[in-house]
């Protein structure tokens, strides 16, 4: 949903980069503990603790044994169309899967057959060829005191994206226009409009 989706271009990982954005990146805005995920985000026939200790025992998973994730969503019959109509590929194969979001990469994750579907990295935004100047701007504001050297999360918002946003979160993106960079650190969340180098708002997490 970004105009410039900071990933690999292979058309999984478009969908996987999608799936993140569409129903993790814009909705995960607190920083769940294992506790929070069992009460409100996995079905309660699961238990948080042993979802997190099989997914963590797959190598692909390994890394993040005792770290909680930033979101998991499941997808399902009350959301897989609407996730249809901005996902273009996504099919009825995902229903029941799992997207575990961590702060360096997402896993989709299949618990009822301990399956890992696919894993992707998320990179930071300098790697898809901004402008030379652009974490230097960004970085002299005073809302990025003290994450200088974190490397956020996100991309360029364009008109669905916005549309979408405003509707979830009126008074978070109430000034935000498209073309605005949606920045998600592990602290805070940072529009920030680079073409006159403004915040055009920071949110703190967690």
């Amino acid at each position: 949903m970004f105009n410039e989706p900071f990933h690999k271009s292979s058309a999984f990982h478009y969908i996987i980069i999608i799936l993140i954005i569409a129903t993790l990146f814009v909705s995960g805005l607190v920083l769940l503990d294992v506790k929070q995920i069992k009460a409100s985000l996995l079905p309660q026939t699961i238990d948080a603790n042993d979802f997190l200790a099989k997914l963590t025992a797959h190598p692909e998973a390994s890394s993040y044994v005792g770290i909680s994730p930033l979101n998991i969503i499941q997808i399902n019959t009350n959301n897989i169309d609407n996730l249809q109509a901005q996902i273009a590929g996504l099919d009825t194969s995902f229903l029941g899967s799992f997207i575990v979001q961590y702060t360096d990469s997402v896993v989709i994750y299949d618990y009822n057959n301990d399956i890992i579907l696919g894993t992707v990295s998320l990179q930071q935004p300098q790697q898809a060829g901004l402008p030379g100047d652009f974490l230097t701007k960004l970085n002299a504001h005073p809302e990025l005191a003290g994450l200088e050297t974190e490397q956020p999360i996100g991309g360029q918002i364009d008109q669905a994206s916005l549309d979408n946003l405003m509707q979830q979160f009126p008074e978070v993106y109430a000034n935000a226009k498209v073309g605005d960079f949606l920045l998600r650190y592990t602290t805070k969340l940072i529009i920030y409009d680079y073409n006159t180098d403004a915040i055009v708002n920071a949110v703190n997490l967690g």
